[in-house]
């Protein structure tokens, strides 16, 4: 994991969990010894309180079972026999522990007491994972000297908004959901209605779409690598070693820049970049790492709370959104990636930026309807009216600058809205479900090219894998308006 973290995780992770367990040791050993003292260990109440206390790990452990468990278990969780069937196997525990509550409050410490080896082993390995690699791997790479000025006024600007379904933003859109930025952008551009992206997982379809090639399988190889099975070779290369995108921008004179998110494009991607902003994505649960490094006790107070909110069932508490947190660290990851978008879409000494934004990948962290952020629980379908908001912001940007006649503009996805993946989650609603009930893999792809007002659409399937053939093209000035697009596409599909 530590290939997709921002921080070093000894310090943003494994410190604040430490001390969180040694501070709960303590407090848990503290109160005991002064119910022992006090003959308070006397009142069945306290036994009954301690065994209330001893839900929290019990929950925890079961989560953490889950997670490790061979195979994948998620289903098996969902299922709606699940959760019945768990408590009629924990039934005659619950009444056994109420009617002998000191004899269930010593077995809960004698468990408590033998499954400390467990965590000290726990522990052990992620000190030791996180002491694998210096602190200095997860700084960024440094960055391309600046080229002098570019060798023309063609620019692009090749816009990523991660997980846009292009059935939901265009093919079969909801009468309740308007875009107007993206409609104008439709209305003067090259306009496909079947693309499709090279994969359904980021890790997977950014590489592809950088590189140019089908990339079949990625493995993280330390914080600042990826390595990666190209269709077109036999063995594994790595990422950071292979020509992309920005070197052939670069070779033809241009600077780049890349805002993204999810993969550590100032680590791999570092030599081929003039400018690089980036933020993690939301790590696997357990890991979970802040969008910046915390004090002491602001990381232990999260770690408490991440803690509580992965406990089984605390969902369908009254008020309680498990994902709370999740949305808070998007929310602070967006407001750091959209002002570093807006810079860099407006400087015109950049030839060639990418720009992958966290939308409308779920959590959603924004509401349509008041038009504003938040951290209630949304849908889908709210964060879909966020990149049209967001585009119209980067747009006015570009003309605020002067550079949005000059510069062609390529909207698309990574991949599409993945249902299978979010249906059942603390994340899905109701307004997911009916949104979802069409085919909603396909990706949008619009280009809009300099000094261009009129539009084209196209109907024809193909894979974007070759957007960086297009983006070469476009800065070579072969590809002039939306006619060459498609006839670009037609030949490079025939290839």
């Amino acid at each position: 994991m530590v290939y997709f973290a921002r921080l070093n995780p000894l310090r943003a992770l494994v410190v604040p969990v430490v001390a969180l367990e040694l501070a709960l040791a303590l407090g848990l050993f503290a109160g005991w010894e002064i119910c022992r003292k006090t003959r308070l260990h006397y009142a069945p109440a306290v036994h009954y309180l301690f065994l209330a206390l001893c839900l929290a790990p019990l929950g925890i452990a079961s989560v953490a079972i889950l997670r490790v468990a061979p195979g994948n278990l998620t289903p098996v969780v969902r299922a709606p026999w699940f959760w019945p069937a768990a408590f009629l196997a924990g039934a005659a525990p619950l009444v056994w522990a109420c009617v002998h509550p000191m004899r269930a409050s010593h077995f809960a410490r004698r468990v408590l007491l033998y499954s400390w080896p467990v965590l000290i082993l726990v522990l052990t390995q992620a000190i030791r994972v996180s002491l694998l690699f210096p602190p200095s791997a997860y700084a960024d790479g440094p960055l391309a000297a600046p080229l002098p000025a570019p060798p023309s006024h063609t620019r692009v600007i090749w816009i990523i908004f991660d997980e846009l379904s292009q059935t939901t933003a265009f093919g079969n859109r909801r009468p309740d959901l308007t875009l107007p930025n993206l409609d104008r952008l439709r209305a003067e551009s090259f306009y496909a209605a079947s693309a499709k992206s090279p994969a359904n997982r980021t890790e997977i379809a950014l590489p592809s779409l950088i590189l140019g090639e089908e990339v079949l399988h990625a493995e993280p190889d330390g914080p600042g690598d990826l390595r990666v099975k190209l269709s077109s070779r036999a063995r594994m290369a790595s990422w950071s070693s292979l020509p992309n995108v920005f070197d052939a921008a670069r070779d033809l004179g241009f600077n780049t820049a890349v805002v993204g998110w999810f993969h550590p494009y100032g680590r791999v991607l570092n030599r081929s970049l003039t400018k690089c902003y980036w933020t993690a994505g939301w790590l696997s649960p357990g890991v979970e790492e802040p969008s910046s490094l915390e004090p002491l006790i602001e990381g232990m107070r999260d770690r408490v709370g991440l803690q509580f909110l992965a406990m089984p069932l605390v969902g369908h508490l009254p008020s309680v959104f498990p994902a709370s947190y999740n949305v808070r660290e998007n929310l602070r990851r967006f407001a750091y990636l959209r002002e570093r978008a807006r810079e860099i879409v407006s400087d015109p000494t950049v030839g060639l930026a990418l720009i992958h934004l966290p939308i409308p990948h779920p959590p959603a962290i924004y509401d349509k309807v008041r038009g504003e952020f938040t951290t209630e629980r949304r849908s889908y379908v709210d964060n879909v009216a966020l990149v049209d908001r967001e585009f119209g912001i980067l747009r006015q940007s570009m003309e605020l600058a002067g550079l949005w006649d000059s510069s062609a503009i390529v909207v698309s996805a990574d991949h599409g809205w993945r249902t299978t993946l979010w249906r059942g989650t603390p994340v899905w609603t109701a307004e997911d479900e009916a949104a979802s009930q069409q085919d909603v893999t396909g990706v949008p792809f619009l280009v809009k090219l300099p000094g261009r007002t009129s539009g084209l659409s196209y109907s024809r399937p193909f894979n974007t894998i070759l957007t960086r053939r297009l983006i070469t093209g476009i800065l070579k000035g072969e590809v002039a308006d939306a006619e060459a697009v498609g006839s670009f596409i037609d030949k490079a599909g025939a290839r």
